[in-house]
């Protein structure tokens, strides 16, 4: 049944991004290894650059491991389905495994376990599973959805915090504020700061993971459209609310073109002038735009 097929591969990509949407959104994210459960409003909540190679490897496991299962489900055959179930199974006996200090603190964790990990990760496997039972054909896809991975992971991979409690270097902390006009509305700094967070714990990876098991499975390509104008959103809101235009991230706009290039129609059967063409085209032509003016205003000079 190709619905049963499409529908649990899609559940699978959405339970392997469970953890990262759900330490977006402030849950669960006490009890992983590479985040901060001080209560002190100076320490960021988002993943700390940890000297522990298991904790690393397992940060960047959590990071990009939607991306890997969308890769591997994307090709249809059983084999590939069976590797991604067992990547995840690898990925949460290494979360199980992996304990190490509070990055704020230096203080080994108590009774914590990795619950978003616990949760999501047997999820998806049983959707693997399944999906295993039902494969697709074999197709080949565009390089661009995994060439927008980069760009995605740039914010969670670049702009993380060094241990707070390491004693041979001094630390501090740079939270992003908006400028100082004072008309800003208290929810768009607010929403700065969420997209802030968002994008250090890795929230547009999993944006790319979603638009491309859409684009792969055929759903519709309005999906890619929505995930990019999302992309975007982090940066508009840094052109328009910070006072320094360097801090503006320019590498989400060359991820949402990504997204949008691999969204396209890959073959109308209707005329060169047609709606759905010149949808495609306006559709791209918009995020090209917008891409390269934030590019080029975040090394214009500061307001």
């Amino acid at each position: 049944m190709p619905e049963l097929a499409v529908a649990s591969r899609l559940y699978a990509v959405l339970a392997v991004s469970g953890p990262v949407v759900l330490t977006a959104f402030g849950i669960g994210g006490g009890d992983l290894p590479w985040f901060c459960s001080s209560e002190s409003p100076y320490l960021p909540e988002g993943p700390y650059a940890l000297g522990s190679v298991p904790a690393e490897a397992l940060f960047l496991g959590v990071l990009l491991l939607p991306v890997v299962v969308a890769g591997l489900v994307s090709y249809g055959s059983r084999r590939a389905v069976l590797s991604a179930a067992l990547v995840t199974g690898a990925v949460l006996v290494l979360g199980l495994l992996v304990s190490g200090p509070d990055p704020c603190t230096g203080q080994i964790r108590t009774a914590s376990s990795p619950w978003p990990l616990l949760i999501c990760y047997p999820l998806a496997v049983g959707a693997l599973l399944l999906a295993a039972r039902h494969p697709l054909p074999t197709r080949r896809y565009g390089f661009a959805p995994w060439a927008a991975v980069l760009p995605a992971a740039w914010g969670a991979l670049c702009d993380r915090p060094v241990s707070a409690f390491d004693e041979r270097s001094f630390t501090v902390f740079f939270d992003v504020a908006p400028g100082s006009s004072g008309d800003v509305p208290q929810w768009l700094c607010a929403a700065l700061q969420w997209f802030t967070q968002a994008d250090r714990i890795g929230l547009p990876v999993t944006l790319v993971a979603l638009a491309a098991i859409a684009h792969a499975t055929g759903l519709s390509r309005w999906i890619g459209a929505t995930v990019a104008a999302v992309l975007l959103l982090f940066p508009v809101l840094d052109v328009f609310l910070l006072d320094e235009l360097l801090l503006v991230r320019s590498h989400l706009p060359l991820a949402a073109l990504l997204v949008v290039w691999t969204a396209r129609p890959a073959r109308l059967e209707v005329g060169p002038g047609s709606l759905a063409r010149m949808r495609t085209v306006a559709v791209t032509a918009v995020v090209v735009l917008c891409a390269l003016w934030l590019v080029v205003s975040s090394y214009g000079p500061s307001r």
